[in-house]
């Protein structure tokens, strides 16, 4: 029987905390930087964009069905500008590990779920609502992931993954990156 896994919560410490994530949060970085980079040039194309904040509003989503995870390729949802980003997601075959930030340009944590989340564990999901504006969840294999002689096209598992951004901004945005490339959900999803 597959059980059902739920996280809520603000993580500040955990005792999984990657004992080397110098390589894994620096791609956490470029990917968020590249995420911000598409949405800025989003938000100029609308100017008459509203301006403030509004009701707190389910304002994107991203759907990824059959997301291969690699040994030694990193992937994430990036949310910008939520105030709530949750994470649901089911482990189709093999296995995962969950790299989640917030807040990783200004002062926030980086850190590893302390579990590995096999198949037989059916539907996950997680929620992140700190102050700071960016938030994400990253899939990996944290004890491959940067070592010598690991084929990063290894394939360890696959995952649906559904990522929600609720925000009072109506410009929050979730986009899908990996370590080359970052895609809005209208990309993604069309």
């Amino acid at each position: 029987m597959k059980k059902y896994l739920v996280g809520l919560g603000l993580l500040l410490s955990v005792n999984g905390v990657l004992a080397d994530n110098s390589g894994l949060e620096q791609s956490m970085k470029n990917m968020l930087a590249s995420a911000k980079e598409k949405q800025m040039a989003s938000a100029l194309k609308s100017p008459q964009a509203f301006q403030g904040t509004g009701p707190l509003l389910l304002r994107d989503a991203i759907y990824l069905y059959n997301l291969p995870v690699y040994a030694g390729n990193f992937q994430s949802l990036i949310g910008i500008g939520c105030d709530i980003f949750q994470l649901v997601m089911d482990v189709e075959d093999g296995y995962t590990d969950l790299a989640i930030s917030e807040g990783i340009n200004s002062g926030g944590y980086f850190v590893d779920y302390p579990d590995r989340i096999y198949a037989n564990a059916a539907m996950f999901a997680y929620a992140l609502y700190s102050g700071y504006s960016d938030k994400s969840f990253g899939f990996l294999d944290n004890q491959l992931y940067g070592a010598p002689g690991v084929n990063p096209a290894t394939i360890v598992g696959h995952a649906t993954a559904f990522g929600y951004c609720f925000s009072t901004n109506p410009d929050a945005a979730v986009f899908a990156c990996d370590e080359v490339n970052c895609y809005s959900s209208s990309e993604v999803n069309p």
